[in-house]
């Protein structure tokens, strides 16, 4: 207690003094550490690619092991800092479309029960988790999905976000799947506008380094305006109609008497999404067709069961 005490009232003087900095013994320790860090530096200059490649594994693996791995916690930090923030943005409008579908859910049953219509069978949604590039690391325009529920979908399927479409699942192997994003060359998806009052069929389009949509096949009595947002019309079973696919931005070409193009900016970029709905289509139930006993009976005979009969 005391030497602490009267270490505190010491002089500013006196308290400089007792600091190790400055001594003649650090000075030649610094210079040691300096003259060390000087020849290792001016001998790794020497090296050749694979020799400096072997030192520079090394010190990755020894020395610089505990910051590697720090930067890289971080960044993983990061990303799930981000990714929760997007969830929860993601969890708000789920919300809010929920109450909406449930009205629209309530009002089109009451509408059909008053017109006697069949109950609608729109099929449901499966959840699943999409890495893109795969099987083919580096092929921006795949993908593999995962999902404890895909072993009940029939391929393909259409795959989607609230945000609009995404893609197409091609084949199921069990609790997998691999797909297309719409932007694949091979993609197409029937479309119309909201309003009903056109149709066409929208691929991929190259246009300056981006990768936009185009939508071909516009009869050309039949225009879209800018602005007008296109949803899946739902031909070919293989999406449910009305998911969004983008918006018009321009006319790209038109050919006199015959059909219009348009320029669109796709609603979901590929690279932003990793839970995504794939779309379970429902089973159409078989119908059979009632075969009368009375007409069958009158039916004339084969030539040659008549002919085998009569021997």
């Amino acid at each position: 207690m005391t030497s602490h005490a009267t270490g505190a009232c010491l002089p500013p003087e006196e308290a400089l003094r007792n600091i190790n900095f400055g001594r003649p013994e650090n000075q030649r320790r610094d210079l040691v550490i300096v003259a060390v860090l000087l020849t290792l530096s001016w001998s790794l200059t020497g090296l050749d690619s694979p020799q400096s490649l072997g030192v520079t594994r090394l010190l990755r693996s020894s020395v610089l092991a505990p910051f590697l791995a720090a930067d890289a916690a971080y960044d993983r930090r990061a990303s799930l800092v981000e990714r929760a923030a997007v969830m929860e943005v993601e969890r708000a409008d789920l919300y809010t479309r929920l109450e909406v579908a449930a009205d629209l859910e309530r009002e089109n049953r009451d509408l059909r029960a008053q017109l006697a219509l069949p109950e609608r069978l729109p099929g449901s949604f499966v959840v699943g988790e999409l890495v893109p590039g795969r099987p083919s690391v580096g092929d921006s325009h795949t993908f593999l999905l995962r999902g404890d529920s895909l072993a009940g979908l029939q391929a393909p399927t259409g795959i989607s976000v609230p945000a609009g479409l995404v893609g197409v699942l091609r084949s199921i192997s069990g609790r997998s799947g691999l797909g297309e994003f719409w932007t694949h060359p091979d993609f197409r998806v029937s479309v119309r506008s909201a309003t009903g009052g056109a149709t066409g069929i929208v691929r991929s389009f190259a246009s300056e380094g981006d990768i936009l949509m185009l939508v071909e096949g516009v009869p050309y009595q039949a225009r879209m305006a800018e602005g007008a947002t296109l949803e899946t019309a739902g031909l070919g079973g293989v999406f449910p109609p009305g998911i969004r696919v983008g918006t018009v931005i321009a006319e790209e070409d038109s050919r006199s008497g015959w059909s219009h193009s348009y320029l669109v900016q796709p609603a979901v970029q590929p690279g932003a999404v990793r839970a995504v709905s794939a779309w379970k289509r429902p089973v159409e139930p078989e119908v059979a067709m009632p075969v009368d006993s009375t007409d069958a009976a009158e039916l004339p005979e084969a030539p040659g069961e008549a002919e085998s009969d009569g021997r």
